[in-house]
């Protein structure tokens, strides 16, 4: 049995609970319920915002509710609605990204059609955004598990000589020493070679600029490169490419659809491309699915290409296959140049 302790907006909550086909029983200021954690859950889900910040829970038995003292203990102990909601989310969440599946993008090199690398995606039951969206703590997690399954089907799957590009949301990287060496002690207990890793940072919000500065530091002291996505898609990216200087750096995909139609768009390509190499700076374009915008990015000299018209995201992608069609639309020799 659940007891809900209740600031304001009684009415409110109860009509919610018996729209829900629940039947709440009134102890004098509080709410006691006897259904499941998951009716409970989803309860909650349909409680607004204001009335949710309000709410306490608790859990109790029939003999509880007789004795003031016990519920007065109960009281001490009830956590917020909105805690028990992400604690109900944590206890569902292994179930869900049990479902986890990596996915990997081909990356590959302009120059020779071979396979640089591939980036991992994580693909759930639930879209991983959705849970990103739900807390910090919920999206701390969903990235931690996305982040070591994908080390180890990494290693399952491919040798250790084509980079493997990583997904990391800046927020969760605000103490450069315990991250990095967390991240190291993942890399070493899997056998993934440092050397192989590319972190790629792919979002601004909420981003210590000092604290990606000593990151990146202490990665290339680990051997482990880092890139940063979606660059020339704003002064946002513009600025961190300029203050962090990565290994590699992303093209914006908007930037490369269509670009060979829009003169503006590809003399802003071109000029960063021409930037990038100037600091020895790797170009990454993404998104890359017509001949035409690839003729335009092999022009200006982009290092290294991701798109659907070489691959699309698999779980288990056949470099050969990938290589091949590669070679077909950059028209290099096997074996030989270009």
């Amino acid at each position: 049995m659940y007891i809900i302790f209740v600031e304001s907006n009684r009415g409110t909550l109860l009509r919610a609970m018996k729209d829900a086909g629940l039947c709440p029983r009134m102890l004098g200021s509080l709410l006691t319920l006897d259904c499941s954690r998951g009716q409970l859950l989803e309860l909650l889900n349909t409680v607004p915002v204001e009335i949710l910040k309000k709410l306490k829970i608790s859990t109790a038995s029939e003999e509880d509710l007789k004795s003031p003292y016990r519920l007065l203990e109960i009281g001490f102990r009830a956590v917020e609605a909105e805690k028990f909601v992400e604690e109900g989310m944590f206890e569902h969440l292994m179930e869900v990204t049990g479902g986890v599946e990596t996915y990997f993008h081909a990356i590959v090199e302009a120059k020779t059609g071979k396979v640089f690398g591939f980036e991992a995606l994580c693909r759930a039951q639930v879209p991983v955004y959705k849970l990103f969206k739900i807390s910090d703590r919920v999206a701390k997690i969903t990235e931690y598990l996305c982040r070591e399954k994908a080390l180890l089907e990494y290693v399952a799957r491919f040798d250790q000589t084509y980079h493997l590009f990583l997904n990391l949301h800046p927020k969760f990287f605000r103490d450069p020493l315990e991250h990095v060496g967390e991240l190291e002690t993942s890399f070493q207990l899997k056998g993934v070679p440092p050397r192989s890793v590319v972190v790629e940072i792919n979002e601004y919000e909420g981003m210590d600029l000092n604290a990606m500065k000593m990151i990146k530091e202490f990665l290339k002291n680990a051997g482990v490169k880092m890139a940063l996505d979606d660059v020339g898609a704003g002064y946002a990216g513009l600025y961190q490419l300029i203050e962090i200087n990565p290994d590699i750096a992303k093209l914006d995909i908007e930037l490369v659809r269509d670009v060979h139609r829009n003169p503006l768009k590809a003399n802003i390509l071109r000029k960063l491309v021409e930037a990038c190499k100037d600091s020895g700076i790797i170009t990454l374009a993404e998104g890359v699915e017509k001949k035409e915008e690839l003729e335009f990015l092999l022009e200006v000299g982009v290092d290294l290409l991701q798109g659907f018209i070489f691959a699309k995201p698999n779980p288990y992608p056949s470099v050969s296959e990938i290589e091949k069609k590669a070679y077909n639309l950059l028209k290099v020799q096997v074996g030989g140049a270009p």
